[in-house]
């Protein structure tokens, strides 16, 4: 099988294969075969998820850092000797 271009073609194939791998009449070779690749889109759809969440937790952990305020501070100042000016 080959890799699915997003998660979400990932999904729709692994639902697809799930369909085959429940329809009884389903050959025992071929729903070996189906149920080799539903692991494997398993796997490819579990390793997208966690790349996801961690990208997800690093853009979290970067909002949650303080930020330099020395070009802030010197703005400040500088509008408030402006204003006081």
């Amino acid at each position: 099988m080959k890799k699915p271009k997003n998660f979400e073609e990932g999904m729709e194939n692994l639902q697809t294969l799930l369909t085959q791998l429940a329809d009884p009449a389903t050959p025992l070779d071929k729903a070996i075969k189906l149920y080799s690749d539903t692991a494997s889109l398993i796997d490819y759809c579990t390793t997208t998820l966690q790349k996801a969440k961690l990208e997800i937790e690093t853009i979290d952990a970067n909002l949650m850092q303080p930020k330099t305020l020395q070009g802030i501070d010197s703005e400040v100042k500088k509008d408030e000797e402006d204003i006081l000016a």
